[in-house]
């Protein structure tokens, strides 16, 4: 080994033991990325401790429609929904560009000794210094196959005396196509672009299917809140009933006109009463923190408490909602306008090129090649050049090339893979189609279900208001007692509530027929298809 050798290896050393034994780790969380939009950490460590109390309530008076926009701005689902759309191009946009012209540069020094017995060179050693550049460009086809440039020029000098040229400049410029005559051939090549462009179609049905999603959500969450406000009103009512007859009582017995039985029902009445009204304000706040959880995210950017106070109390009148005579044609609406059928067709699609790409791999490899060349040598870089662009040396070749697995084993297998998981699909899609048809058949029968019983409710109301009213007139006269008072009272809260309740299921059934059937944007007023997707995509 030559001293300049041993010179090369030392420095070499040098450079990359250090680089290799003082490479710093990277700083906890450095290699985390932000999320996109994320707003910059303030400064200084969070503590739940330390953060801003709540500020005084805020009164939200909220309609479902503008619960419904206020969902679609701020609904932490939607928006992480809206980011499958645009990464799903950005997958279109890379398969498109593998068919990008690639462009290639080297550049290379090398120094080369070769011990020579030559005869005429004795038992010396022949040197060699070479300088190689290149550049080259490359480009598949969109019908299959590529096509490719490549220019190198070298200089060479030596030792050698019997070299005619030294030193020398070379060079060289030769062009290659490749083209599939079997596998490979037509628009195969396009195959990745396709599985793109049906994962895009996918993605926006998907993302279409989130949004009826959280809107039936939100609709479910209003009007159980809505529900839970009528809840509410029916049990103060009664509390303020059981302390009307409570004060009554008092005032029987201090006239000496009632007795203390009386006094003692009235006073467990409303305490009953008030534990009642308890129960349904923790009711009321809970459908209301999830209906907030929908329109407005909690987090620390919440610096005040707020209360909803909906302002819709029912959604349509009972005779205008679809009936169950309908059926027919909601299912056809709903088998053609549900995102989730489309998601499965471009899956489905997806799948087809699979097996038709599996297919293609079974054919053998066979194809065409032509290459055309020209080279040159001077003992300068410009003759070099000019001989290259004048074609001194010229040279050309075509031919073929054919490679096959025997038995193919591999490739069939694959192909039926293919085959059979698109068949896969297609059951999962006539099964898809099946539970479409069965949730348009139970929310059409919910609907006919909640009208007859808000129909009932009413009329239950009116007759528990008309005996409760008697029974108090009886009071009066001294015919009943407060015991039959409160139990009349009790018939009514009840008839109040189940008529709210067949309200609020009249509603939410009405909801999930439009998710069903795939129009639930539709009638909120919402363009899905059209809707902005994450705040920072371009």
């Amino acid at each position: 080994m030559t001293p300049r050798v041993l010179f090369a290896l030392s420095l070499t050393a040098l450079l990359l033991v250090p680089a290799l034994l003082l490479d710093p780790a990277p700083a906890a969380g450095e290699d985390e990325l932000p999320p996109l939009g994320a707003a910059p950490a303030p400064e200084g460590p969070a503590h739940p401790v330390q953060q801003a109390p709540l500020r005084k309530m805020h009164v939200l008076k909220l309609s479902l429609r503008k619960a419904v926009q206020m969902g679609v701005r701020g609904n932490l689902s939607l928006l992480e929904s809206s980011y499958n759309t645009p990464i799903a191009w950005q997958g279109r946009v890379a398969a498109d560009a593998s068919f990008d012209r690639l462009l290639t540069a080297g550049f290379t020094v090398a120094h080369n000794e070769t011990p020579s017995t030559n005869m005429f060179l004795g038992s010396g050693v022949t040197v060699d210094n070479n300088i190689n550049a290149q550049v080259g460009l490359t480009r598949r086809l969109r019908t299959g196959g590529s096509i490719s440039l490549l220019y190198r020029a070298d200089r060479v000098s030596t030792n050698n005396p019997f070299a005619t040229v030294n030193p020398g400049y070379t060079g060289s410029l030769s062009g290659e196509i490749s083209y599939p005559l079997l596998r490979g051939a037509g628009d195969t090549a396009l195959a990745d672009i396709r599985r793109a462009q049906n994962n895009v179609a996918a993605a926006r049905a998907t993302h279409r299917g989130e949004v009826e999603a959280v809107l039936l959500q939100i609709a479910e969450a209003y009007w159980e809140l809505v529900y839970a406000d009528a809840n509410l009103a029916a049990r103060r009512k009664a509390e303020e009933v059981a302390r009307e007859l409570l004060d009554d009582a008092t005032a029987r017995m201090d006239a000496e006109v009632g007795t203390p039985l009386d006094v003692a029902e009235a006073q467990a009445g409303v305490e009953r009463r008030v534990s009642e009204v308890l129960g349904a304000e923790n009711l009321r706040e809970t459908l209301e923190d999830r209906l907030l959880s929908l329109i407005v995210p909690f987090g620390p950017s919440v610096r005040h408490a707020i209360r909803i106070e909906p302002t819709d109390s029912t959604s349509a009148a009972p005779d205008t909602l679809p009936k169950r005579s309908e059926e027919q044609r909601y299912v056809k609406l709903a088998l053609q306008g549900r995102p989730e059928l489309q998601a499965s067709k471009a899956a489905i699609a997806v799948l087809g090129i699979d097996t038709l790409v599996a297919r293609d791999a079974i054919k053998p490899q066979l194809d065409v090649i032509g290459r055309v060349g020209t080279d040159g040598l001077d003992a300068g870089l410009g003759g070099s050049i000019e001989d290259v662009i004048t074609g001194r040396a010229a040279s050309a070749a075509v031919g073929l090339e054919f490679s096959m697995f025997i038995g193919r084993r591999a490739a069939r297998a694959q192909w039926l893979t293919a085959a059979w998981r698109r068949r896969q699909a297609l059951l999962k899609y006539r099964e898809l189609q099946n539970q479409i048809v069965v949730q348009v058949r139970a929310a059409l029968r919910d609907l006919s279900t909640a009208r007859g019983q808000l129909t009932a409710g009413r009329a239950e109301v009116a007759a528990a208001d008309e005996g409760l009213q008697g029974e108090r007139l009886k009071l009066d006269q001294g015919k009943s007692t407060p015991f039959r008072v409160l139990q009349k009272e009790d018939d009514r809260t009840a008839a109040r509530t189940r008529a709210a309740r067949a309200s609020a299921d009249l509603s939410i059934a009405e909801a999930r027929l439009a998710r069903a059937v795939g129009t639930m944007a539709a009638s909120m007023g919402v363009d899905a298809s059209h809707w902005k997707p994450c705040p920072d995509c371009r």
